[in-house]
């Protein structure tokens, strides 16, 4: 009964946070939409605060073991590291469909319950293309002037950017079923053409 009730919250809390932002979004409002006494959010959350962060890290949770499972994997080039970290990007934002709406509203007005976690997972990410980039560069498979900050910065938001806007973009273009691997893989194709040796 405990975790059912804490998921319900978290369920609710999460579309609501995402499109409304934290400011906005009140404790009594999360309790009337998840339908239970506000108490609960306090009793598992502790706080609108706490509640706010545990719905970062849950949308945060398959990125982190993403990167991590592929950095067990053995014997990966560059190119087969960020190929795997670009193919599961649909699956992740699939799964978790306000994941760049919570980065965006992050980035773009930070909260002081908020910004450390954005900055903790992003750092992460980060580090992953960048140290890819590097590994790369130093096998004779990128360009070696390729300034790894910038191409690091560059495929994240070349990645993640597209499912921000796709609900916009969807008004003015038809969009197919497979449209977001099309994307990935295209967008994927035309990054790596360009940091290529």
């Amino acid at each position: 009964m405990e975790h059912s009730t804490a998921d319900k919250i978290m369920e609710t809390a999460i579309p609501l946070f995402a499109k409304k932002g934290y400011v906005a979004v009140s404790i009594r409002e999360v309790a009337d939409a998840a339908q239970i006494n506000s108490s609960a959010i306090s009793y598992y959350f502790n706080s609108k605060e706490g509640l706010y962060q545990a719905a970062l890290e849950s949308n945060f949770l398959p990125v982190d073991k993403l990167l991590k499972s592929v950095d067990t994997m053995k014997d990966l080039n560059a190119i087969e590291r960020l190929t795997i970290y670009a193919q599961n990007i649909v699956k992740l934002h699939r799964e978790h469909p306000y994941l760049a709406r919570f980065v965006n509203s992050e980035l773009a007005n930070p909260t002081p319950c908020g910004e450390g976690i954005i900055k903790k997972h992003i750092s992460q990410l980060y580090q992953f293309v960048h140290s890819s980039l590097r590994e790369g560069v130093a096998a004779g498979d990128f360009v070696p002037d390729l300034n790894l900050s910038y191409a690091a910065v560059s495929l994240a938001g070349i990645m993640n950017f597209y499912f921000l806007t796709a609900p916009v973009v969807d008004e003015f273009i038809v969009l197919s079923e497979g449209s977001d691997e099309e994307y990935i893989r295209q967008a994927l194709r035309i990054y790596l053409n360009g940091i290529r040796a």
